[in-house]
């Protein structure tokens, strides 16, 4: 078994007779610390010529030169002349742009500034009114390119629409279906414990098919669909933006939100209430099998209760929040997406907002819609 030295890995020797230094092995930038143990010794010469050989160096990066640089000036204070040598050119290199850069080094950043909770109460207020005007504005174009394509079918990009019905709807299909009918499961197992109480089980047809038809499935649809989708068309367009290829698109008179923001637009709108409903499907599933295995409901009694209670009304109430939901999510992603910066950090702080922003606006607009339907008195 070979023997582990004792010898450092980097070091510097004074030879007291020749009044020489020798810098042996590794000056990186991984041996900082030893090196400065060994370049401030308890006493340093004075007035005396001095030399100090770089012979033994095996490795001598930008760290190790400035660790030298720093013990060279220590020692001309002390009033001693220095001379180098066995150092090759690199090295040489390395040492004269440190003492080139040495008024930049002492360099020390300014602490950054503190202000007090009115001051950054106000500055986010202003941020926020500064979204909200380009959100309106990007609404705005939307709308007006929507009216131009009605006149030219052919600028709705119909291929584009296409691929975000797939991407933001049938790669949804499964984790929809699987959240929707555990979500139908504990709504039914929570219900019937007070059902059963009260030997209404029965009733758990209505109170689970109300729940789900009007308030769990399109809630439950626009969360996932934000997350994934939100977040995808933000860091798609930062992507882009980044690339420049956003600035390729006006160089080249084309509108970014007639090829980017209104496919995905359209494309939502389309797939969303289809969602919704597959999400409705799975969330009853999951509440029959419940009630048959905890409340001992029938499949055909369950179903018939349900459709006697419930209907075809509720099911609408429910799918008519999924354009609101669509639209939000779309103009969302899409508009965090435009205000990418040319850095990976600026995607995913832009990203975290889309998903944040959007779920904002969802619970914001399915309040509303529970404000109207109790107006409505639906």
């Amino acid at each position: 078994m070979a023997m582990i030295m004792d010898k450092p890995l980097a070091n510097l020797n004074y030879d007291s007779d020749e009044k020489r230094y020798i810098c042996e092995g590794n000056w990186a930038i991984q041996m900082v610390s030893e090196l400065q143990s060994s370049l401030i010794p308890s006493t340093l010469p004075r007035a005396t010529s001095l030399t100090i050989s770089g012979k033994d160096l095996l490795h001598f990066d930008s760290a190790g030169a400035l660790c030298l640089f720093n013990f060279i000036t220590d020692l001309r204070k002390n009033e001693n002349q220095v001379e180098l040598i066995d150092f090759n050119e690199q090295q040489q290199a390395l040492l004269s742009i440190i003492e080139e850069k040495q008024a930049d080094l002492k360099y020390i950043p300014s602490p950054p500034e503190k202000h007090s909770l009115l001051y950054n109460l106000g500055k986010e207020t202003i941020t926020k009114l500064g979204q909200a005007q380009g959100l309106t504005a990007m609404i705005g174009d939307i709308a007006y390119k929507l009216l131009s394509a009605i006149h030219h079918i052919k600028r709705l990009h119909v291929p584009s629409i296409i691929a975000t019905v797939y991407n933001t709807g049938v790669t949804a299909l499964p984790i929809v279906a699987l959240l929707s009918f555990l979500i139908g499961v504990v709504l039914s197992y929570q219900m019937g414990l007070q059902l059963e109480t009260y030997g209404a089980n029965i009733f758990i047809a209505y109170i689970s098919g109300m729940a789900i038809f009007r308030e769990f499935s399109p809630l439950i649809t626009a969360i996932i669909v934000a997350g994934r989708t939100s977040s995808a068309f933000t860091a798609q367009i930062g992507s882009m933006k980044i690339n420049e290829e956003i600035d390729a698109l006006y160089t080249m008179g084309l509108s970014p939100t007639e090829l980017l923001v209104i496919p995905r637009v359209i494309g939502l709108l389309i797939v969303f209430p289809l969602l919704i409903f597959w999400s409705v499907f799975f969330a009853t599933l999951g509440a029959m099998f419940m009630s048959k295995a905890m409340l001992d409901v029938g499949y055909f009694d369950f179903l018939s209760r349900l459709q006697d209670s419930v209907g075809i009304k509720q099911l609408l109430l429910g799918l008519y929040k999924a354009p609101a939901f669509a639209i939000l999510i779309a103009i969302v992603g899409c508009y965090q997406g435009m205000l990418v910066q040319a850095s990976a950090d600026s995607v995913g702080r832009q990203t975290t907002k889309s998903v944040v922003q959007a779920l904002f606006l969802i619970i914001v607009a399915d309040a509303v819609y529970s404000i109207i339907y109790s107006w409505l008195g639906i």
